[in-house]
């Protein structure tokens, strides 16, 4: 269900006008006019924001069982922040459209995708885009940095226990609850958070590819995209310049963005001096566009390692507010 939701979630983005969607138990609430909070039918038929998830549960109970798991406060406090951030992961909101929207919504396709996936350094690159989606969703670098992806799924290190998954601890805590009155909420609650956590990092084989009409799609996914640019050619040069069709769609637009990052992460992060095979086989205008693009996303290269490479003069960073491609829609 999780990626269905996702998918919903990039529906609104490229499409401010869309129609808002129910999963089964699960709905939007609409907290202010173009905000949707992701959330649960209760038992008396009340929408309940997951981002707000300790407020329908037994006020201290979770502190108290971690607690008797030997967590400290300050990992209790990262485990509560984490589970309320997963409400947030599918949020709506259609009142603007900046940056930060399009990094989440890469991360997490990335690490639904590398799951499932055998590219090189593949847990390293798991561990990258879940702290960098923890970062984007609003958590401090103290709490984020206490989480890892393990072959055991995302979990948590700990000082006195070493690594826990986060799976087992809300086992243990929802097994815990005895009160009838708080069953009801408590079993929704923990089924959006399994869920979810499955669909970050727990293998299963299944298809995520994204279902978009567009020919270059499927080198959003990690596998195929590093195969497709292992070595410079042709065809690699026709896809780039093809992010940058101003004809594009916004769904196209979405996908090129996602294959720029792609690019970025996968390759010129690794080895910058790729940047200067591509110069070889574009146009200076077009060579300028992706370059550009690469520095204005700034979060997987190293400026420093491209100026060495004497190119700086190809760098031409528009206002953020004012160019089509790196806003992907609309300034709002």
């Amino acid at each position: 269900m999780n990626f269905e939701i996702y998918l919903h979630k990039i529906k609104h983005f490229v499409n401010a006008r869309a129609e808002i969607h129910t999963f089964g138990e699960y709905e939007y609430l609409q907290r202010e006019p173009g905000l949707f909070l992701f959330s649960f039918l209760n038992e008396k038929g009340k929408l309940c924001s997951l981002s707000r998830w300790l407020d329908f549960l037994p006020e201290g109970e979770f502190n108290n069982v971690m607690t008797k798991e030997n967590l400290t406060d300050d990992e209790i406090y990262a485990v509560e922040l984490f589970l309320s951030r997963l409400g947030y992961l599918f949020q709506i909101d259609n009142r603007q459209r900046i940056d930060k929207d399009i990094f989440i919504l890469y991360y997490l396709k990335q690490l639904v995708s590398l799951k499932n996936s055998n590219v090189p350094n593949k847990l390293k690159s798991q561990n990258f885009f879940l702290r960098f989606l923890c970062f984007e969703l609003g958590m401090d670098y103290d709490s984020y940095s206490l989480f890892h992806i393990s072959e055991e799924g995302v979990c948590l290190k700990t000082k006195n226990r070493k690594s826990i998954p986060i799976i087992y601890l809300l086992d243990v805590f929802y097994t815990s609850l005895k009160k009838e009155k708080y069953k009801y909420s408590a079993a929704k609650i923990k089924r959006f958070q399994m869920n979810t956590l499955s669909l970050l990092a727990e293998r299963d084989n299944k298809d995520y590819t994204l279902p978009f009409d567009d020919v270059n799609v499927s080198l959003v996914e990690p596998n195929l995209f590093i195969k497709a640019f292992k070595r410079p050619s042709k065809n690699v040069c026709k896809v780039l310049t093809e992010c940058f069709d101003k004809y594009q769609s916004t769904i196209n637009l979405l996908v090129s963005n996602f294959i720029l990052m792609n690019y970025s992460y996968y390759i010129i992060s690794k080895k910058p001096s790729k940047l200067l095979v591509l110069k070889k086989n574009i146009d200076d205008e077009m060579f300028s566009n992706i370059l550009s693009t690469i520095v204005y996303r700034g979060v997987f290269v190293d400026r420093r390692k491209i100026s060495q490479l004497g190119i700086d003069d190809y760098i031409n960073l528009p206002e953020r507010s004012s160019h089509k491609l790196f806003n992907l829609i609309y300034a709002v």
